[in-house]
């Protein structure tokens, strides 16, 4: 397989994603100051920006099946759909997956309570009706692009640290114009771009570690989606926030990546073979 050229796919991929949400779907709604929903406040725009906002979200997915199509026709699908399914990771990697988010969960807990503040636990059962939904807004709009597009492309020339890292860089990049958009999370709740940045960058790390110890498994980057957004919101919904935590809170998931960096070193992520792209 020609490395130069399976990573300058993910190179194009890349790129267009971030054109898309800087210049059609998010940019120009962050640039002209139009609402559009909210499921932090009250705000609500025009159906026409409610739509761009939407889709915008798709675009790493949609993209990535878009570019799959083109490249492999049916037997792209054929071997995506099968990395979306593949559900053996085995018991270890459930387990890991789990105690990644539980222990950024605590992590991110203990330091609201450090503050001298308090939070209901009560509200990850309440919320759970929320859970089902949030499979397709994150996992399912990002993962197919992210890790099932680009990673496999990336890797086949850069080691799993670097690859995680330029794949967090954009994915943090890509996120930029919801810090500006009336009515996000981002923007209602004074999230500092950089601390998200650095905490998108630590758990770009986690999604590498678990692809490719699970042979190239899609499902697995989906899942810890999953339950990382599920966390965020129950955890969102519930603490008191000041400028201190919002620049602390990604620090258990960095501090994480960082023992699994230097205790398993970049290059023993368990890199797959350059065969596996779509």
């Amino acid at each position: 397989m020609d490395s130069t050229k399976t990573v300058k796919e993910a190179y194009v991929f890349l790129g267009l994603t971030l054109a898309f949400s800087f210049f059609v779907f998010w940019g120009p709604l962050a640039l002209f100051k139009i609402p559009t929903i909210s499921f932090v406040s009250d705000v609500k725009g025009p159906v026409w920006a409610i739509a761009l906002y939407l889709v915008g979200g798709f675009v790493p997915s949609l993209l990535a099946i878009f570019l799959t199509w083109k490249k492999e026709g049916v037997s792209g699908f054929r071997l995506l759909g099968q990395r979306i399914l593949q559900f053996k990771l085995g018991w270890r990697w459930y387990l890991i997956t789990f105690l990644i988010v539980i222990a950024g969960t605590l992590g991110q807990l203990t330091i609201h309570s450090i503050a001298g503040n308090t939070f209901n636990g009560n509200l990850f059962l309440a919320q759970l009706g929320s859970f089902i939904p949030l499979l397709i807004i994150g996992p399912l709009s990002e993962e197919i692009g992210w890790r099932g597009y680009a990673l496999g492309r990336l890797q086949t020339r850069w080691n799993s640290l670097i690859s995680s890292l330029i794949i967090g860089l954009v994915w943090g990049l890509w996120h930029l114009p919801l810090f500006m958009m009336a009515g996000t999370s981002q923007h209602e709740l004074r999230l500092p771009f950089i601390g998200f940045l650095v905490g998108i960058l630590a758990n770009s790390v986690f999604y590498t570690w678990l692809y490719n110890n699970t042979k190239q498994s899609l499902w697995s980057a989906i899942l810890l989606h999953w339950l990382c957004t599920y966390a965020v919101q129950v955890v969102s919904s519930g603490v008191t926030r000041s400028p201190l935590y919002n620049w602390l809170e990604y620090l258990p998931y960095v501090i994480m990546a960082v023992f699994v960096v230097l205790i398993r070193k970049p290059q023993s992520f368990s890199k797959p073979d350059k065969t596996d792209v779509v």
